[in-house]
């Protein structure tokens, strides 16, 4: 059953009407909302701003000559324990589990600090939406959650608004400590939050529902390797093997180059051949990338939204 459904809303609604009792094959994803903030939103702006914040904190963390920071940088991403309240996203492969998420932001940890354009004067990958070109096993799902424990505490914010619009929503509400990210003190920290309860029988006092708006899921991350790869990295590539022929190029087809051998492997490539063009040209193909995904992006439509979640 749907949220309104469940609660009996008048519908249309702003957020996501997700089913209660399972999870839903939508995600958070950083892209729409990096688009949705450069737009004028104001949520979105707010909620890029605990993304980038936070993000920027880790690679200072990081790129310090501080053992003590260097430490704290991997710490951060210990916990990003899955967050169950949204029911986005496929709980099979987030951070569910006991260990899970210190073992994935250890992978992250060791991949960035391997990585050479998170060393560079003037760093190339800088946000989250970045991760998932460069860091192997981290994609849909693991942004979104990873997106979301950033955001906590906007989805909550928004959440309680909602709970004022909706007042079967607040009727339903009881207040918990969830983890939230705090810019000002630079740490994890437990914070007192009002979330709607779903409750269905022999669930004793239920389960806590974050709503989460239209604007910032879609059916998967706008941002991945494969595309990536297929774009701005073979992209390079092919300019670098073109040919004349009385004044005329002859370059070979992207499908012909992806099925080289040394082209196969796309993070390793895309980390390489990143660096390389910005070490020879000076040209960011990772930043070129930002701005073709924002130019194509087409937010999800109420229609399709509510088709994928009844897949």
């Amino acid at each position: 059953m749907r949220i309104t459904g469940h609660f009996s809303l008048t519908t249309p609604v702003e957020f996501v009407d997700v089913h209660v009792d399972r999870d839903n094959k939508l995600y958070v994803d950083p892209s729409a909302i990096r688009f949705w903030a450069k737009s004028g939103d104001q949520w979105s702006q707010e909620a890029y701003s605990s993304i980038s914040g936070f993000f920027d904190e880790f690679l200072r963390r990081l790129w310090s000559t501080s053992s003590a920071d260097n430490r704290n940088a991997r710490e951060m991403l210990w916990e990003f324990h899955e967050p169950r309240e949204t029911r986005l996203g496929m709980s099979a492969v987030g951070f569910d589990g006991s260990g899970a998420s210190e073992k994935i932001g250890d992978a992250i940890w060791q991949s960035l600090r391997e990585n050479p354009l998170c060393t560079l004067a003037v760093p190339i990958l800088k946000r989250l939406e970045d991760i998932p070109l460069f860091v192997e096993d981290v994609a849909n799902d693991r942004v979104s959650d990873l997106t979301t424990r950033l955001i906590f505490h906007n989805l909550a914010k928004f959440t309680n608004g909602q709970m004022e619009n909706h007042p079967a929503l607040r009727n339903a509400s009881r207040e918990s400590e969830y983890q939230v990210w705090n810019a000002e003190e630079g740490a994890w920290v437990k914070e007192a939050i009002s979330l709607p309860h779903v409750t269905q029988e022999g669930e004793g006092e239920g389960r806590p529902l974050l709503l989460v708006p239209k604007i910032a899921v879609h059916r998967n991350l706008r941002m991945s390797h494969g595309k990536y790869w297929g774009g701005e990295i073979l992209g390079s590539i092919q300019d670098d093997l073109t040919t004349y022929s009385n004044g005329k190029p002859i370059a070979p087809a992207k499908k012909d180059l992806g099925k080289r051998e040394e082209y196969k492997q796309k993070r390793p490539l895309n980390i390489r051949r990143t660096h390389e063009i910005w070490i020879r040209d000076n040209l960011n193909l990772l930043e070129a990338y930002r701005e073709r995904t924002d130019s194509s992006f087409v937010p999800l439509s109420d229609e399709e939204i509510n088709e994928r979640l009844d897949r």
